[in-house]
């Protein structure tokens, strides 16, 4: 039997307003009810209702207009289809982003391995935890979510300032990136044993390995990438 598994608050309170985005009662473009109306229908804090958009905005569903709220962005589930066509339109763009992150990320994960505490590591085994815990779940908002932090702590670690600006950059094109490929089921489950062995060889403190480790974990995105646009074709 399946153990009993407790959902975060966070996570129900996006799938309510997915339902009833889901549910037809509202139109693209239209605006979703208020952080304090939700609070007061779902009995949550602001923080939770906005944490909630948050998830819906990473999966495509709701659309963040500060100062205006959020709103809908889209009414139905993406099929796979959707989501070839997508990586189709954007793939340059989107090679351009893995070739740059090809370059920046073994180098931060070497510079961190030299520079890090204890503490960073264990910091960065929370969130490895929190990204293998979103796999078992199915969450895909939160897969997007803890792959872009680790991936983030590992070069913010480095203590390199311009690289670490550079990566703020790259990681803003990469959201829409990460969104899209945790679609897709085998694109997942090639993300697990990499980010397994390079949290291994962090804690190992094992320079060489971890940055072949990043290396190829990053050769492997290019991959699913270029076999989703090839998916069209066939």
């Amino acid at each position: 039997m399946k153990s009993i598994q407790r959902v975060p608050v966070v996570q129900q309170v996006a799938e309510n307003i997915k339902e009833y985005i889901l549910s037809g009662a509202v139109e693209v473009g239209q605006k979703l009810p208020s952080e304090k109306e939700l609070c007061d229908q779902m009995s949550v804090g602001r923080g939770t209702v906005r944490e909630a958009f948050r998830i819906l905005q990473t999966s495509g569903f709701v659309e963040i207009k500060p100062g205006r709220g959020a709103f809908v962005a889209r009414t139905e589930e993406q099929e796979l289809e959707n989501i070839v066509e997508w990586f189709m339109q954007n793939e340059v763009e989107l090679k351009d982003v893995i070739e740059i992150r090809t370059a920046l990320e073994p180098l931060a994960i070497r510079l961190t391995i030299q520079r890090c505490s204890d503490a960073d590591i264990a910091q960065l085994a929370r969130t490895h935890e929190k990204f293998m815990s979103a796999i078992e779940n199915h969450d895909v908002a939160a897969i997007a979510k803890y792959d872009e932090k680790f991936h983030n702590q590992i070069v913010e670690k480095s203590q390199n300032k311009l690289l670490i600006s550079m990566n703020r950059k790259v990681s803003e094109c990469a959201q829409a990136f990460r969104s899209k490929t945790f679609l897709v089921e085998q694109n997942v489950k090639n993300a697990i044993e990499p980010h397994s062995n390079i949290m291994e060889s962090i804690s190992r403190r094992d320079i060489d390995q971890a940055e072949r480790y990043m290396r190829s974990h990053l050769d492997q995105v290019l991959i699913d990438l270029e076999e989703m646009t090839v998916q069209k074709d066939s």
